[in-house]
């Protein structure tokens, strides 16, 4: 097991160097389709999600879903009943969609959702929510008839969401990748991606565990992200870190 640990997590650092390199939406699709379905996903899309009786299409940033299914998402206003997309503005945390869904505690709209994405063999799913200092973000969801959900795959398909969700937001928005943290943050930022938890950073730098954790929330707070991957992922990709 810990030789397929690493083997997903070097999959994962992989497919963020790869996306690193694109420039474009469509180039970024290509990319995470390919990747997603070699875990078993034929579906994705990374979006917003509307307030209740809002359209979710102007939030869409990268839409691998089938053309059918979104159709009918949008036309019937499926956002308002989706018990997955409910749960993604409650949860900071990853989860696949029979971890909160049952089909005998839903309501006959939730029901409903479910059953017509099977019809596009949507039977599995898996949701990385985005979440920044204010709250809940986006979602990179996806699905399949049987996908890989083991824990060592949802790890890897973790760090890659949030990647390539800061990578479609790159290429929508063009943000400016000035360089914004200091050399200390970098430091610390660094060594996390590479798998040091605080107490080995701090032995390393030489500094105190609390103070490592204070270089941390600083560049969670200048890159306006929130969680320790999420930081990490978001300072890869605006090239405050290589490893």
């Amino acid at each position: 097991m810990p030789g397929r640990r690493f083997e997903t997590g070097r999959d994962a650092l992989d497919f963020i160097s790869q996306l690193s390199a694109l420039t474009n939406a469509e180039s970024v699709v290509g990319a995470l389709r390919d990747k997603l379905a070699s875990f078993g996903y034929h579906a994705f899309l990374i979006t917003g999600l509307p307030d209740t009786g809002d359209r979710i299409d102007p939030l869409v940033l990268i839409n691998g879903w089938p053309s059918g299914w979104f159709d009918l998402y949008v036309a019937r206003s499926f956002a308002d009943h989706d018990p997955i997309a409910a749960h993604c503005k409650q949860s900071i945390d990853p989860f696949a969609w029979s971890d909160i869904y049952r089909d005998e505690l839903a309501t006959k709209y939730q029901r409903e959702v479910m059953q017509r994405a099977r019809d596009f063999s949507m039977v599995h799913g898996f949701c990385v929510p985005i979440h920044n200092q204010d709250g809940f973000q986006a979602v990179v969801t996806m699905a399949g008839d049987r996908p890989d959900l083991t824990r060592e795959a949802r790890a890897a398909i973790n760090l890659m969401s949030i990647y390539a969700h800061s990578k479609a937001k790159a290429c929508s928005a063009a943000p400016s990748l000035a360089r914004r943290l200091t050399t200390r943050e970098r430091e610390v930022l660094t060594w996390f991606a590479l798998g040091r938890n605080t107490q080995a950073v701090a032995e390393r730098l030489g500094i105190s565990g609390e103070t490592v954790e204070a270089h941390y929330r600083s560049a969670a707070r200048k890159l306006s992200v929130r969680g320790r991957t999420h930081t990490v992922v978001e300072a890869m990709r605006r090239q405050e870190i290589t490893l």
